[in-house]
This record gives structure tokens, sequence and C-alpha cells, in this order.
């Protein structure tokens, strides 16, 4: 190994490894203090004092970065100071639990070797640069920015950063010592907690040899470990979702008062995570409310509103950000409720629909959706990832319910499951399948002592063997397929460069590689197809579907190449001359996929053409913030209402002062006829009154190559620079890389680098 290669590592295991042991000192200071230590055991102690000391070190990264204070320095001193805060003093004597876990020595050792194999795999991906597509776009691509950045800044053109990051906190604590690889130790480290917390529960309530057989099947399942060996967030929430149930079993077993704050914590942090693991908070108060039943409200209430309010604290500050950056508390969703100019509310109902349909699933027939249990667990092609054919038995597990922890098991299993229905993601059943692991694990122990040992004997055999990368090449060669290969150990130890290994696994580093070579400092790049791995290279990139802005930068390249987009309509409405000091146009047709929009708006006073100033005010509904681009004199720009079209919809233009008016003048394109416009003028009074107009509609007849320059001096105009295309036709973004290829100059764009179908021009 060479010396480069050998800091390499180093600044990575150091960087993984500090934030750890400060999430663990931070824990334990955490346990003692709540008084919640003298509950648990050996093994508990060091696993809660861990998942608990990083929820509450996440959140201090994120004060210091909305202190503008995310510097390594700054966290290395904090950490130092945390580490010696929380290792000092003695701790009380752990609790007992009882002795071994009934666990057959031929089922042992079998487990042991597949743990070992795993973990040997497992560390060679996590160590290894990162090539997860949403980690090396968003997730670190967020993370590379505040540490540039040194916190948080209102940043709107990615609505990833609108979601709640509480697991990126920690990756970037990692990541300012040890860069991408710390960042994915943390995540790791989350499933070995995960499995070990397992293990714990087991002794704890009594589940003997299943809760090691349930933490192997978790474990060794193909889409935890490529979810585990990246910076992701999947198997995080599954350990936080554990570990609320963890404790809230411990709480009715005990009713200890020193729990409570834990369980605040770790119902709190789901949420702070993603916003999928809101669940544990309802799930957590809806447990501890249920067990307390009969009790009057004056017993219950105070538990309740502990926990509630611990929870709070890892709540409300990702609501607040999202509130003070984005103007919607739970961005980017919930639009119609919280307006904003930031994310459309046409693109939420899209990705809802594209979330619910991976692959176009059950887009064409529901019968589609039978493929689901085999998609799950042995195809995985369509739903990027699969299980492992061995949770096919999972239904099996219903025999725990017989028992009351098993009962339990389910019902978590189930609440977690939930956001499933949303998102069809395999990765999104991976909170739900420590629970589901653990009742099948409880089945097969129902059967007599030898038929248990040899069923599960043959079940880690099978679910081991089946899931090594080697093995699936032979039983699951289908495309697109999310799993790890082999062990890249010489790229893990950096005897490989990090160029060399990325850029077959991972073409968009290369292209970030490229911009970051080419590009200047602070100029903005706009990738319509998001084709850059943005965690690795530190330069503005806009992608079309990431923002309101980002939408509005595509249509304007759509609009002189997408049938239907264009404006090919001048719609005349002239009546007798009338003081006025305002018009609107009311749209008062229906539809569920046309949208309003208005390329240029014009006001006449005679045959005088009024030029738009800037005292007029300019107001729409919906979307106001766009409604200058209907008056900007760019007919490849337009105002859209962004929404189906829907009776009241409206535009208005407010003058200053009474004007002479005779006559308006739409250029709109042909993709909304259902629309039906009513015209009103305001008079010098402020009534608005229906002007009795003649409508005359004429074509028009733009020239193409005028609308190409168009658009790109309206991104020029908006700040972009750069332009990266890629001319692999896959429709959408896509639709103006090919046009863009065969003529560049047509559009105002200078080609400066090019490899396969990638471009990145210029613009003029």
């Amino acid at each position: 190994m060479t010396d480069p290669a050998a800091l390499a590592v180093a600044r990575i295991v150091f960087g993984g490894g500090f934030t750890v042991a400060v999430a663990w000192a931070l824990g334990r200071w955490f346990l003692r203090w709540t008084g919640a230590d003298e509950r648990l055991a050996r093994g508990e102690r060091l696993i809660f004092a861990f998942g608990l000391g990083a929820a509450w070190l996440s959140q201090l990264v994120f004060l210091l970065s909305a202190a503008q204070l995310a510097y390594a320095p700054v966290f290395l001193v904090a950490g130092t100071a945390l580490l010696i805060a929380g290792a000092r003093g003695r701790a009380s004597p752990p609790a007992p639990l009882p002795d071994g876990s009934g666990l057959p020595r031929p089922l042992a050792l079998l487990l042991l070797l597949v743990t070992a194999a795993y973990g040997y795999l497992y560390l060679a991906h996590t160590l290894a640069p990162e090539i997860g597509p949403d980690a090396a776009s968003y997730h670190l691509g967020l993370v590379s920015r505040y540490l540039r950045e040194h916190g948080f800044s209102r940043l709107t053109t990615n609505l990833y950063a609108a979601l709640s990051q509480g697991v990126e906190m920690l990756f970037l604590f990692a990541f300012a010592f040890g860069r991408h690889s710390a960042a994915k130790v943390i995540h790791f480290a989350f499933l070995a907690a995960t499995a070990g917390a397992m293990v714990c529960f087991g002794r704890r309530f009594g589940l003997g040899a299943a809760a090691p057989l349930a933490a192997v099947l978790f474990a060794v399942s193909p889409v935890v470990g490529a979810d585990a060996a990246s910076a992701y967030n999947d198997v995080a929430l599954a350990f936080y979702a554990f570990l609320t149930f963890y404790l809230l079993l411990m709480w009715e077993q005990t009713r200890a008062r020193a729990l409570r704050p834990a369980i605040g914590v770790a119902a709190g942090f789901c949420y702070a995570i993603k916003y999928t693991g809101f669940l544990a908070v309802p799930f957590a108060l809806g447990f501890l409310i249920w067990k307390s039943r009969p009790s009057p409200i004056r017993d219950w209430l105070p538990t309740a509103a502990r926990v509630t309010l611990v929870a709070a604290l890892f709540v409300l500050p990702w609501m607040a950000k999202s509130t003070i950056i984005f103007g919607n508390p739970v961005a980017p969703f919930f639009n119609r409720l919280f307006p904003n100019p930031h994310v459309h509310v046409s693109w939420e109902s899209f990705y809802g629909w594209r979330m619910r349909h991976y692959a176009g699933m059950g887009e064409r027939s529901w019968t589609e959706y039978l493929e689901v249990p085999l998609q799950l667990t042995a195809r995985g092609d369509k739903l990027a990832g699969f299980l492992g054919p061995v949770f096919l038995l999972a239904p099996l597990g219903l025999a725990a319910l017989r028992q009351p922890v098993g009962r339990r098991l389910w019902a978590a299993a189930l609440i977690f499951a939930l956001p499933w229905l949303a998102n069809h993601g395999t990765r999104f059943l991976i909170p739900s399948l420590a629970f589901v692991s653990l009742a099948m694990a409880m089945a097969l122990w129902r059967a007599p002592r030898r038929i248990a040992l040899a069923l599960s004997l043959a079940v880690v055999v099978g679910h081991a063997a089946s899931s090594w990368p080697s093995v699936v090449d032979r039983w699951n060669r289908r495309p697109y397929l999310w799993r790890l290969a082999a062990a890249p150990w010489k790229a893990a130890l950096r005897l490989e460069p990090e160029a060399a290994y990325l850029r077959p696994r991972l073409p968009e580093s290369y292209v970030a590689q490229m911009i970051e070579a080419i590009v200047p400092p602070g100029a903005k790049v706009f990738a319509p197809s998001g084709n850059v791995a943005e965690a690795y290279t530190s330069r503005d990139v806009l992608v079309s579907f990431q923002s309101a802005t980002g939408e509005v930068l595509m249509d304007h390249l759509l609009v002189p190449v997408e049938y239907g987009a264009d404006p090919v309509w001048n719609i005349r409405y002239e009546w007798s001359p009338r003081e006025l000091t305002g018009v609107r146009l009311v749209q008062m047709g229906s539809d569920s996929f046309q949208r309003w929009s208005i390329h240029e708006l014009v006001l006449f006073s005679g045959t005088e053409r009024l030029e738009p100033q800037p005292d007029w005010l300019l107001r729409a509904r919906p979307n106001p913030w766009g409604a200058g681009l209907a008056v900007d004199g760019n007919l490849a720009t337009r105002w859209r209402s962004w929404q189906p079209l829907y009776p009241g919809m409206r535009y208005q233009v407010d003058l200053p002062r009474p004007v002479r008016l005779t006559a308006l003048e739409l250029h709109t394109s042909a993709d909304h006829p259902q629309a039906r416009l009513e015209l009103e003028g305001r008079d010098p009074s402020g009534r608005w009154l229906g002007l009795d107009s003649r409508e005359r509609r004429s074509p028009l007849y733009p020239s193409r190559q005028e609308m190409k320059r168009l658009a790109t001096r309206a991104l020029k105009w908006q700040g972009i620079d750069y332009l990266v295309t890629d001319i692999r036709p896959r429709g959408g973004p896509n639709l103006i890389a090919p046009d863009i290829d065969k003529d560049p100059l047509a559009w105002g764009l200078r080609e400066l680098w090019f490899e396969g179908p990638i471009r990145l021009y210029y613009i003029e």
C-alpha cells in the first residue's frame, strides 16, 4: 500500500470511527443523566448509547450548520470534548439478562461463518468510493455542499434539501474528515447496531435462537446490504424504528420513567431521518396510551406529554428549516396547502404517481401487481432491489401471532411498511424487515427442536448462498438490479485509483469531474437529466426535476422542439375604448391533464402597443411567482399554471393609474384546448366588469431557429452559463438533446466536451 493510499484509508477510518465514538460517548452520558442505563444490560448499553447519542450528535451538527459553523476544526474540538465528557465517570452495574440464547452449536457456527463472510463483503463496499446513485447525487451532494458553505444556505433549486436529513448530519460530521467513504461507514454502523439490537431483544424477551437467526436473515438481504454499504438512510431508519419498538416493550415490562426520554429521542429521530419515519411518533404514543388503559388521563398524560416534547426536539427543527427556506414545513409535499414558488403542485402529483408505478408497473392493468411478491423477493429489476427469495416464506411468520411479542412484532411490521404503499421501491420495506425477520424466526422455532434446527440451517444456507454476489449472477441476471458485486478490496484500500473504480460503475462521477475541470467556480450548470454525481463536484448543478426553477428552465428548452408547447396562436380580444386600472383573464374550463399557459400578453391603447412597466402589478392564480414570464418579450418563455385546468384560474394585470385600453393579445400554445377564457376589466372605481370583447384567433408562425436562440437566451438571463445533455433517447429531459447535438450553433451553444452520450456546452 502506497503512502497516499494508506493516508486515504486512515482518513476514512478516523472519520467514521471518530463519529461513532463521539455518538457513543454522548449517548452514554444521556443514559446516565436520565437513569436509563440502570435498566440496561451490557450489550444494550453499547447499542442504545450509540443510537441515542447519534441522534443528539445529529442535532448538534444541525445547530452548527444553522449557525454557519460547519468546519472540520469545529467538529474536531466539539467531538473531542464530547468524547472526554461522555467517557468519564463510572457506570452503574449492568442489569442482568437471561443467560445464553439457546443457540445450538451447529447453528451458532453457521451464523458466525455467514456473519464473517458478509462482514468481509460489506466492509469492502463500505470503504470503497461511493457509487450509490442517490448517495452520489443528493445524499452526499448536499453534505459536500454544506461543508463547502459551512452550513445551510437558502438552497431552493434542490427539493431534496427540503427533506429532513438527520443521518446526513452524521454524514457531514464524518465527511469533514474522511470524505465519501467515511459517511458510508456511519450507515454501515447502523446495520451492525440493528443486528446487535435484534440479538439483545431476543435475550431480553426470551426468543432464544430465533433472535440471532433473524438478525442474519435481515442483514444478509441483498437490498439491505446494498443500502447499508452506501450513504443512504433506510437502514438507519430501520434501526431507530426497531429501537423505538424495543424501548416501548421495555417500558411495558418495567414501567420505568427513565425510559420515556429515550423513547422520545428514538421516535422523534425517525422523522429526522426521513419523512416516512413520522409514523414512529404516533406509533409510540398509541402504544403508551393503549398500555396505560384503563387508567385515568392524569396517569398516562404525563408520559405521553414527555415523550411528545422530547420527540418534538427532533421534528420541529427540520420543519422550521423547511418553512424558512421553502415556505412549507413539509416541503416538497402538500404544496396545495402551502403554496410556494419552489415546488410545483404538478411535480408533486407526477412524483406520487411515478413512485407508485415503478417501471410502469400497474399502469396498464392492476394484474401487473400480482408480480409484486416475486419482484420484492427474487427479481428486483422493476422495484429497485430484492429482499431475497427466503422472504417468500414470510407468511409462515404469522404463526408468531400466537405469542404476545409476535403480535407486537407484526403490528410494528405493518405500521412501518405503510410508506411502501406510497413508494414501491423495495428499500422502503427495510424498516419493516427487522420485525418480519423476527416473526419468521420465531415461527421456525415453534417446531420441535430437531426440526427447527434443520429448518434453520436450511434457511440460513439457502438465504446466504442465494444472496452472495457470484451466485446471484447465476440465477438473476436482470438488468438494473440494485445489489452488491464482488468485494472491491483494491478500491477499498485505494490500491486502485478512485477515478478508475468510479468511471465504469458511476459514469456520472466522470461527468462531475469534467465539470469541475472545465466550469469556473461560481458558474451554474443546468443538467436536465440529472446525470451528474453532485457529490464529486463543487459546481452548482441544477436538475430539471428537482425544483420549480429546474422545471421552468426545462420548459424554455422544450418550447422549440416539443409538439404543442410552441406559441402557435395569437388570440386578440377587442372592445370599445374604456378607462381601466386592470384587466384579467379568468379560466373556466376543466381538464385533469392540460395546463393553462401564456407565452406573451400584450395590451393595446388604440393602435399603440403598451410596453410593460416596472410599476405594473402582475397576479396569477395559481403560480403567481411566474407571472412575469408572460410579459418578458421572449416567446420561448411562458407563464404556466403548473396545475391541471380548473374553473377560477386567473391571470391579472393591475395598472397604477387608469389607462384607455382597447385590446389584449395572447400568444399561446395549443396544448390546453379545454381552456375557456373570460375577459374582465376594472374601472377607476375598482369594480370588475365583464368586457364585451370580440375574439379573433390567428395562427403564429415563429421561426424555429429564433425560438431556439430565445430559449437559451432565457437560460442565460436566469444565470445559467453551461448546459449538460444526454443524447440517449429516453424522452422527457432528453427530448432536446438530439436536436441540440445536430446543430449546437442554432441554439447558441458551443460544445466544450463530450464523451459517449454526454455533452457539455457553453451558452453564448
